[in-house]
């Protein structure tokens, strides 16, 4: 760790909470003139995607909802279908003003959108994935045009959980198979109508129902058109699973003695970099934040005394922040060209099921902090209102300078003839503007991208998943896995659907999902939990 980084941690941690205070919004949005009504706390506190805001540009914000409204009933709809309504609005800033909207129609309550970069959205309904780009067509884009769909991926199965990476250059789906009585097609990959690329419905087994495909995303130009989607390989696992990866490599965590753990990188390509080691009690849970940068969660002594530790690929420990609270369900909104990103956490005053849903009595609050990812330092830090477990009620521009974030402030409204004078929570999104970059900074984001290993497009993501789960001569059945093993950083999610299943098992590349002689099947649990549950952290 540099040196001092402790002491500098706490320092910036207490000028970021400075800064809050005496900030003042440069936008604020009422989201009650759009339609929003305020959400049922037992579906914001489940997790449910309930109120989501991201900017389309630094000018622009897309703010989505759910609506409270009565709904025409749908022929053959599925008797487990959840369905709502969610209303979508594009506002300029900071005038509020409406620039187009729509409504769609869901089926589920999980989440829905994912910003892919460049002003563009992924859009999932059901099993139907398109994608968005409301500013593309010169400036507004135009009311009818801004929310047109263009297919993404034609899909034969049901979709429970996608990942983006932050930099927003790689796609990760999971399906398993659909229902029994739905139509699937032959086992293949192919090109479908327009181009896009085809998952068919291959051969399932009971070990490893869930199908992981990767794809690699690319921007030749605006608009939905200008994404270009290349499969990059797929695998299968029990459940649903979250890797941390980009488009290079990925991390391979290794339990390196009592409470120590050793961090690989392992590229894609084929080549393994030893990075940091780091001492933590608890199993670190791993995210990166740019191509060449990660951080980490973890405990000191106890699951309560929590911890976040920035690395960079050279393999440093750059940072550390000790947390004088309790949280759960940390979610992020990363801003790499910046060297920044946001982390949201929901505060609690006792411990929680992660996989259950989460009681109103124990919640404090809904921190975000806007974080520089090279030194930890906190620039700003405020608490969004109310508490949504999914952390979608905030939002960082992609140049890392404005923070969106949902708060309510009580209203005071006067009497009048019909009457009486009243107070009431009034909900809106309100924009925050960050420290510009200083030049330090600017030579930080780039030596961080130096890091990074040089993107081989061709590389296959399965055949290097493939290569960590292979048995080494000499080596025992239990220690020959490595990366998707006992030690793997994976974490459980439900992207897609209800909370999180504990932590992943036993994944296999596609088409070898049976064990090979009697070799242990890799795991992806960590070595303190069990496919009954997982360990708090």
């Amino acid at each position: 760790m540099r040196c001092g980084a402790m002491l500098v941690a706490c320092m910036m941690l207490a000028a970021g909470a400075a800064l809050a205070r005496a900030a003042e919004p440069v936008a604020r949005i009422p989201l009650g003139p759009l339609g929003y009504q305020t959400m049922v706390p037992e579906f914001r506190l489940a997790g449910s995607s309930m109120l989501r805001v991201d900017f389309v540009d630094a000018d622009h914000l897309l703010i989505t909802f759910g609506l409270r409204q009565l709904m025409e009933r749908l022929a053959g709809d599925p008797v487990d279908d959840d369905d709502r309504t969610v209303g979508a609005v594009v506002v300029e800033l900071p005038t509020g003003k409406v620039l187009a909207e729509t409504q769609w129609r869901l089926h589920d309550r999980g989440q829905y959108l994912w910003a892919l970069g460049h002003g563009r959205f992924l859009l999932r309904v059901r099993d139907r994935l398109t994608v968005i780009a409301p500013m593309a067509a010169g400036g507004a884009g135009g009311a009818k045009d801004a929310f047109r769909e263009v297919p993404l991926l034609n899909i034969e199965r049901h979709i429970v959980a996608l990942m983006v990476s932050a930099n927003e250059d790689l796609l990760t789906v999971e399906t398993t198979k659909p229902a029994a009585g739905a139509e699937t097609g032959e086992a293949s990959v192919g090109a479908g109508p327009s181009g896009n690329l085809v998952i068919h419905d291959p051969a399932q087994t009971d070990t490893a129902p869930v199908q992981l495909n990767f794809y690699r995303l690319t921007s030749t130009g605006a608009g939905a058109e200008g994404l270009v989607v290349t499969s990059a390989g797929a695998i299968r696992a029990r459940v649903a699973i979250e890797l941390p990866m980009t488009t290079g490599g990925f991390l391979d965590v290794k339990e390196g003695g009592k409470d120590r753990w050793l961090f690989n990188f392992d590229a894609h390509a084929g080549k393994v970099s030893e990075l940091a080691e780091w001492d933590t009690t608890c199993f670190p849970r791993t995210t990166f934040v740019g191509h060449g940068e990660y951080v980490a969660f973890g405990c000191r002594g106890s699951a309560e005394k929590q911890s976040l530790a920035g690395f960079n690929l050279k393999g440093e420990q750059m940072w550390q922040q000790n947390f004088s609270d309790q949280h759960v369900s940390p979610s992020f909104a990363f801003a790499p060209a910046a060297g920044r990103f946001a982390l949201g956490r929901i505060v609690v005053t006792a411990a929680v099921d992660e996989s259950a849903p989460m009681p109103e009595s124990v919640v404090s609050a809904e921190e975000v902090r806007v974080v520089e990812s090279y030194d930890g330092r906190v620039l700003f830090k405020i608490n969004c209102t109310p508490v949504e477990r999914a952390g979608e009620n905030f939002a960082l521009s992609a140049d890392g300078l404005r923070l969106g974030v949902v708060r309510e402030t009580l209203v005071h409204h006067a009497a009048t003839k019909d009457y009486d004078e009243y107070t009431e929570h009034e909900a809106a999104v309100e924009v925050y503007s960050l420290p510009a970059l200083t030049e330090k900074a600017q030579a930080e984001v780039k030596a961080a991208e130096a890091m990074a290993p040089p993107l081989d497009a061709g590389a296959r993501i399965d055949l290097s998943l493939e290569r960590i789960s292979t048995p080494v001569m000499g080596d025992t059945a239990a220690d020959a896995v490595s990366g998707m093993s006992a030690d793997s950083s994976a974490l459980a999610t439900a992207a897609v659907g209800e909370q999180a299943a504990p932590a992943a098992a036993g994944a296999a590349v596609e088409g070898d999902a049976e064990p090979v002689g009697a070799r242990k099947r890799p795991t992806l649990y960590g070595p303190d939990e069990t496919p009954a549950g997982s360990s708090s952290r």
